[in-house]
C-alpha cells in the first residue's frame, strides 16, 4: 500500500466522519456585563478597576465562552444604555454574570454603583444620578439559568472624606458603603451567587500590581477546570484573605440548585473532541475515550478510533510485508493465508512467486557453496572468512558462520587473556621490580611476555649499579679518620646511596656530638682555672685533676710549674730539688711538659723531657690503637653483634662509650623494625585469602620482608584467579551441556569474587537464552512445559521436532542465531500432540519470581470538606465500557508465571477498559442559602 493510498483513506475518513458524526449539542449560552470605573470627576480616583474590568472581559470571552459587553469609566447615560443591552441578551440566556470594580454606596438598604460623572452633595444626588442595584437584579433576572453578581467595591463609609484609598465614599448624612443583597431565586431560575470582594465596614483594597487583591485572585481561579462554583469562589476568598494578611476577607452569597462550572466536565470534553477532530493522530483520540469515558463525545471518539484502526490494519498488514524479507517463503506464504486486505494479499502473492523462483535458482549456488565450505581449513580463519563473504547459500553461510563464529571466539579469547595480561603488566609501577618479576612470572601472552623481559632486566642491572654504588660509598666513608669531620662532612656529601647515606649520617652525628661535648668540657675546664686564681697553687693542681680536658689541663700544668718554678727559685732550692719534683711528677705528662718549660736545671729539665718524650710516645701508641679500633667499630655499625663483641673487646674507654651508645641505638632501631614486620605480617595473615585486600593493604607495608611475602602471595591470587576465570571462559555457553558444566564449577570454590562473577553472568546468560528458546517454542506448538530456563529434555526435544519441521538435523548446539530463528517465526510450526510435555511443571526459582513486578496498589482519593457547603460529595459513576473493549485475562499464581513474551510490532493494542467504580446513588440536589464566612 503506497503512502498515497494511506493519505487518501485517511483522509476519506476523516471527511465520512466529519459529515455523519458532528451533531454536537446546542452550546450553552453565556452572557456577561463587565464595568470597571477609575477616573471619577469629583470624589477620589482609583488605581486598578480599569485594569481589573478589562483582564476579567478578556479572560470571560476568550476562556469561558461568554458574550461579554465590556465599559470602563462609564458615565450614567452609559451605564443606563450598556444595562439595557445586557438585559436584552440575558433573556433566555443559561449563565448571565455581572461584574463591577468601583465606587459603591448604600442607601436605605439599597445599593448603588457611581457612575464616573457624579457628583455627590445629598441623598438625591445618589438616589437618581447612581445606577440602582435593583435594576441589574432585574437585568439577571431575565436569564433562565444560573445568575452571578460579583461586585468589587469597598462595603465601608465611602463618602467619609472622600478618602481615597478605598473603593467607595461616605459622609455623615450621606449613603454608607454597600449592604448585603438578598438571594432570593427569581421563578424559572437556576440560582444565583454574589460576590462581594470585601465584607461588610471593610475596605476592598487597590493592590500594588496590575489588579486588585480580589480580580488577581478572581483571574487565578476562573480558568481552572472542573471547579464547581462555590468551591472556586471559596478558593478566591482564600486567596485574597492569604495575600492581604486578613486585612480583607470576601463575603460569598448563593443559592444555586445545582453545580454550575466555568468549565464543565462537558465542555471540557467538546473542546478536547474539536482538537482531536483537526487531527489524524489515534492518540488524541483515546484521549478523549480515556479523560471523558461518560461524555457525549465518547461514542464519537470510540467510532474514529474504529474507523483508524481498520485503517491501521490493512497498513500493518502492509508493514508487516515490507519487514519480511523477500526470500521468506515460509512468512510470505504464512502472511498470504492470514492477510485480510487484499493489496498486501496480492503483494506477498507476487512475493511468494519471485521467491520460489529464486530458490530453484539459489539451489545450485548452494551446493558449490558448500564444497568451498568443506575444503577450508578447521583452524583457517582467514579462509573461513573469504568463504564466507562469497557465499550466497544462507544455509551454507550458516553453517560457515556458525564455525567462524567458534575460531572468531577462540581468537577473541586469546586477545582478551593478552589484554588482561597487559593491563596487569601495566599496572606494576615500572621501578617495583619484586611486582614486575611477579607479574612476568604468570604471563601467558607473547606480547607481554616480550615487554615484560626487558623491564624486568633493566631494573635488575639498575638493582645491581646501586648495590655498587652503596658498597663503594661505604667503603669510602669507611677509610676516612674519624677525627678528621670535615672529610667525614665532605664524603657524606658525595653519597648518593640512600642506605649508605643513613648509616654514614649516623657516625658523623655521634662524632659530632663527641666534639660538642669535648668543647663544652674544656669550657668548663678554663672556667675552674680562671676560678682557682693565678696564685694558689694547690688550688690550680686540685683543678688540674678534675680537668677532663687536655688543652685546659696543659695550662693549667704551666701555670703551676712556672708558680713552682718561682718557688724553688725564691726559696734558692737546688737543681736537685728540680729533679726530685720530676721524679715526684710520675706519669702526669701534662704537669711535666709544664715543668720542662719552667725549670732552671739543665739536667732537671732534661729528665723532664727524657719523661715527656716517653709518655708521649705511649700515648701515640694509644691513640692509633683507638683509631684503628674506632674504624673497625664504623665498619660494624650495622652489625649488632659485632658492636656488642667490640664493647667487650675494646682497650680505649672512650671509644667503648661511643661503641656502647652505638649499640643502644642499633638495638632500638631493630625493635621498631620487628615491631614494624610483625604488625605487617599480622596484616597479611588477616588477608591471606583477599586479592582485592592484599592489594590495598601492600601499599601501606614498611617493612620489606613482609611487603614482599605479600607480593608473593598476590601473585599466587592472581594466578589462581585467572586459571578460575579461564575455566568458566572455556565452557562452550551454547553447549547443551554447557549447565551441567557450569553448575559443577558453582560447588568449586573460587580464588577471587571476579571469577563468581564470571560464573554467575554465564549462567545467567544460559538461563536467559532457553527461556527465550522455551517461550518461542511454546508459541509454535513445539513446546509444552513451563519456561524454566533450564535446557532438560522436553526443551531437547522440542527442539528437535522444531529442526526436523525445517527438515534439518537435530542441532546440538542453543546457539544465539537459533533462538533469533525462532523468535522470527510467527506461525504454528509442530503440531498440537507434537509438542513435548514434561512429566510435572517445574516450579520457578525463587530468584526467577523475585523479579515479577507487582503493580502497586492504588492510592485512595482524599476528598477535603469545603466550608459553606452543607451537601454530600458526589459519587463517581461506574464508567462505561466501549464494545471493543477487551477483558483483562485473569492472572496465574505467582509460580506458575512465565515471562511475558516479546510482542510483535504487526500486533495493534487497543485501549482497555476502564474498570468500573462501584457508585452509590447521588443525594439529591438542594438549594444552599448564603452565610457569611465566619472565618473573615
Amino acid at each position: 500500500m503506497t503512502k498515497h493510498w494511506k493519505t487518501f483513506v485517511l483522509a476519506l475518513a476523516s471527511l465520512v466522519l466529519a459529515t455523519a458524526l458532528a451533531s454536537p449539542a446546542a452550546a450553552e449560552r453565556r452572557v456577561a456585563l463587565v464595568l470597571g470605573n477609575a477616573e471619577y470627576d469629583h470624589i477620589a480616583r482609583l488605581k486598578n478597576p480599569v485594569n481589573d474590568a478589562k483582564d476579567v472581559a478578556e479572560t470571560l470571552a476568550k476562556d469561558l465562552g461568554f458574550e461579554v459587553i465590556s465599559l470602563v469609566n462609564a458615565r450614567k447615560d452609559e451605564l443606563d444604555g450598556a444595562l439595557a443591552d445586557f438585559s436584552r441578551k440575558a433573556a433566555g440566556a443559561n449563565v448571565a454574570l455581572f461584574y463591577y470594580a468601583g465606587h459603591g454606596v448604600q442607601n436605605e438598604g439599597k445599593n448603588y454603583l457611581l457612575p464616573t460623572d457624579i457628583a455627590v452633595k445629598d441623598v438625591a444626588d445618589v438616589e437618581f444620578k447612581a445606577l440602582d442595584m435593583d435594576r441589574v437584579r432585574l437585568a439577571l433576572s431575565k436569564s433562565s439559568g444560573v445568575n452571578i453578581l460579583i461586585l468589587d467595591a469597598c462595603r465601608n463609609n465611602p463618602f467619609d472624606s472622600l478618602v481615597a484609598a478605598s473603593r467607595s465614599v461616605d459622609g455623615g448624612m450621606l449613603p454608607r458603603g454597600l449592604e448585603r443583597m438578598s438571594v432570593a431565586v427569581n421563578k424559572g431560575a437556576k440560582g444565583i451567587l454574589v460576590a462581594y470582594a470585601a465584607a461588610p465596614h471593610e475596605v476592598a483594597l487597590d493592590g500594588a500590581g496590575r489588579n486588585s487583591p480580589f480580580a488577581e485572585a478572581l483571574l487565578k481561579n476562573l480558568k481552572a477546570p472542573e471547579v464547581e462554583i462555590r468551591r472556586l469562589f471559596n478558593l478566591v476568598s482564600d486567596d485574597v484573605a492569604r495575600t492581604t494578611k486578613g486585612k480583607q476577607s470576601p463575603e460569598i452569597s448563593s443559592r444555586i440548585y445545582g453545580d454550575f462550572y466555568f468549565l464543565s466536565p462537558d465542555e471540557m470534553a467538546e473542546r478536547a473532541w474539536q482538537r482531536a477532530s483537526k487531527s489524524q493522530d489515534p492518540a488524541d483520540f483515546r484521549a478523549v475515550l480515556a479523560s471523558y469515558p461518560n461524555s457525549p463525545r465518547a461514542r464519537d471518539a470510540q467510532l474514529r478510533l474504529d474507523l483508524f484502526e481498520s485503517v491501521q490494519r490493512c497498513n500493518a498488514e502492509q508493514k508487516e510485508l515490507d519487514a519480511i524479507g523477500p526470500n521468506d517463503l515460509p512468512r510470505l506464504r504464512a502472511a498470504a493465508g492470514r492477510f485480510a486486505c487484499d493489496a498486501a494479499r496480492k503483494g506477498a502473492e507476487a512475493l511468494i512467486a519471485k521467491a520460489e523462483e529464486k530458490e530453484r535458482r539459489e539451489l545450485a549456488s548452494c551446493e558449490a557453496d558448500n564444497k568451498a565450505f568443506a575444503a577450508v581449513g578447521a583452524e583457517d580463519l582467514a579462509g573461513l572468512r573469504a568463504a564466507v563473504a562469497k557465499m550466497t547459500c544462507a544455509d551454507a553461510r550458516r553453517r560457515a558462520g556458525g564455525q567462524l563464529a567458534l575460531l572468531e571466539q577462540k581468537e577473541q579469547r586469546e586477545r582478551d587473556i593478552c589484554n588482561a595480561d597487559l593491563a596487569a603488566l601495566r599496572s606494576v609501577g615500572r621501578d617495583d621490580l619484586p611486582g614486575l618479576r611477579a607479574v612476568a612470572g604468570r604471563l601467558a601472552c607473547r606480547a607481554a611476555i616480550d615487554e615484560a623481559r626487558p623491564l624486568v632486566a633493566a631494573l635488575e642491572a639498575k638493582e645491581r649499579r646501586d648495590r655498587e654504588t652503596c658498597d663503594s660509598e661505604r667503603k669510602a666513608f669507611a677509610a676516612v679518620d674519624p677525627s678528621d669531620l670535615a672529610g667525614m662532612r665532605a664524603a657524606v656529601g658525595r653519597m648518593t646511596c640512600a642506605a649508605a647515606l643513613e648509616g654514614a649520617r649516623f657516625v658523623l652525628a655521634r662524632l659530632e656530638e663527641k666534639e660538642k661535648r669535648e668543647r663544652d668540657i674544656c669550657d668548663a675546664d678554663r672556667k675552674a682555672l680562671i676560678g682557682a686564681g693565678a696564685s694558689d697553687v694547690a688550688a690550680l693542681k686540685s683543678a688540674a685533676a678534675r680537668m677532663r680536658c687536655e688543652a685546659a689541663r696543659n695550662d693549667a700544668n704551666l701555670l703551676i710549674a712556672e708558680l713552682e718554678s718561682k718557688a724553688l727559685r725564691v726559696e734558692g732550692q737546688s737543681c736537685e730539688a728540680e729533679r726530685k719534683t720530676v721524679a715526684g711528677m710520675g706519669s702526669d705528662l701534662s704537669r711535666l711538659r709544664a715543668a720542662a718549660l719552667g725549670m732552671k736545671c739543665d739536667a732537671a729539665r732534661e729528665d723532664a723531657k727524657s719523661r715527656v718524650a716517653s709518655l708521649e710516645q705511649q700515648e701515640t701508641l694509644a691513640r692509633q690503637s683507638c683509631d684503628a679500633e674506632r674504624r673497625s667499630l664504623q665498619a660494624k655499625s650495622e652489625d649488632l653483634v659485632a658492636l656488642r663483641a667490640a664493647v667487650l673487646a675494646t682497650t680505649c674507654d672512650e671509644l667503648r662509650k661511643d661503641a656502647k651508645e652505638l649499640v643502644a641505638a642499633l638495638e632500638k632501631k631493630q625493635r621498631l623494625a620487628k615491631e614494624s614486620c610483625d604488625a605487617d605480617r599480622k596484616a597479611l595473615e588477616a588477608k591471606s585469602g583477599d586479592l582485592a585486600g592484599l592489594r590495598a593493604a601492600v601499599d601501606g607495608m614498611s617493612c620489606e620482608s613482609a611487603r614482599a611475602d605479600a607480593r608473593r602471595k598476590i601473585a599466587e591470587l592472581e594466578g589462581a584467579c585467572a586459571a578460575d576465570r579461564k575455566s568458566v571462559a572455556d565452557v562452550d555457553a551454547t553447549s547443551f551441556d554447557a549447565q551441567s558444566r557450569l553448575g559443577a564449577l558453582r560447588g568449586r570454590k573460587f580464588s577471587c569474587a571476579d571469577a563468581r562473577g564470571d560464573l554467575d553472568k554465564a549462567v545467567a546468560a544460559v538461563e536467559t537464552r532457553v527461556r527465550e528458546a522455551q517461550t518461542q517454542l511454546k508459541k509454535l506448538g513445539c513446546f509444552a512445559a513451563i519456561a524454566n530456563g533450564r535446557l532438560d529434555e522436553p526443551t531437547k526435544s522440542a527442539v528437535a521436532a522444531y529442526a526436523s519441521r525445517k527438515g534439518r538435523a537435530t542441532p546440538t548446539r542453543l546457539t544465539d542465531e537459533l533462538v533469533a530463528e525462532l523468535q522470527g517465526q510467527t506461525d504454528a510450526v509442530c503440531p498440537q500432540q507434537s509438542a513435548p510435555i514434561a512429566a510435572r511443571p517445574a516450579e520457578t526459582s525463587v530468584k526467577d519470581a523475585s523479579r515479577e513486578e507487582v503493580a502497586p496498589a492504588a492510592k485512595p482519593a482524599k476528598h477535603n470538606a469545603r466550608r459553606h457547603e452543607d451537601k454530600d460529595e458526589a459519587p463517581a459513576r461506574p464508567a462505561r465500557a466501549g464494545k471493543r473493549h477487551q477483558l483483562a485475562e485473569p492472572v496465574a499464581p505467582r509460580r506458575l508465571r512465565e515471562r511475558a513474551p516479546v510482542e510483535r510490532p504487526a500486533q495493534v493494542a487497543r485501549p482497555a477498559a476502564p474498570a468500573p467504580v462501584a457508585a452509590s446513588a447521588p443525594a439529591a440536589a438542594k438549594p444552599l442559602s448564603w452565610s457569611h464566612n465566619p472565618g473573615f
